[in-house]
C-alpha cells in the first residue's frame, strides 16, 4: 500500500483500512494497518460534529443579528425561520460530551465578523459586541430561537 494513499485518495484508504480492521478483529494480524491516519482519522470525525454544532450556530446568531440589526427588513421573516432552522439542527447534531470543547463566544465573535452591513443601504442598529451564545441554546431542545434572541439582546 503507498504510504501517500491517505493523501492522494482517502476514499480508498478508507475502504482498505476498514478491510484490514474487520481482517483484525477476525483474528488476522493484517501488516498495512495505518494506525496514526486511523487515529486522525477517528478523531477528526468528532472534530467535525462540533464544528458543525458550532458552524450552525452561527449561522442562527447571524441571522438572529440581522433581525437586530435592520428590523424594519422585509426579509425578517426568512431570517427568522432561518435561524429557527439552524439552531434546530445544531440541537439534533450537539452531544453533552461537546460541551467543555465548543467554543460559543467565539461563534458569537465570528457571527458579528459576517454580518453583511454593505448589502444594506439603511444603517444597522447595534448589535452587541460582546456577546455569548448558551451552552444551552444547543444542549436544550427546548431552548427556543426566541431564547437565544432574549440571551443574545436582553432588554435594555
Amino acid at each position: 500500500m503507498p504510504d501517500d494513499l491517505w493523501l492522494t485518495d482517502t476514499y480508498t484508504w478508507s475502504l482498505q483500512q476498514a478491510d484490514l480492521l474487520r481482517r483484525l478483529r477476525a483474528g488476522e494480524r493484517p501488516k498495512d494497518l495505518d494506525w496514526d491516519n486511523i487515529i486522525e482519522e477517528i478523531e477528526s470525525v468528532g472534530r467535525s460534529h462540533k464544528d458543525q454544532v458550532e458552524s450552525l450556530v452561527v449561522q442562527s446568531a447571524l441571522h438572529l443579528m440581522k433581525i437586530h440589526a435592520w428590523p424594519d427588513s422585509t426579509a425578517l421573516r426568512k431570517w427568522r425561520a432561518d435561524a429557527r432552522d439552524f439552531l434546530i439542527q445544531a440541537q439534533r447534531i450537539y452531544r453533552p460530551s461537546m460541551a467543555r470543547d465548543l467554543d460559543l463566544a467565539g461563534a458569537y465573535r465570528y457571527a458579528l465578523r459576517r454580518i453583511p452591513y454593505d448589502r444594506f443601504t439603511t444603517a444597522p442598529q447595534p448589535v452587541p459586541t460582546n456577546g455569548t451564545i448558551p451552552l444551552a441554546a444547543v444542549a436544550d431542545e427546548d431552548f427556543s430561537i426566541d431564547d437565544l434572541a432574549a440571551a443574545l439582546f436582553p432588554p435594555r
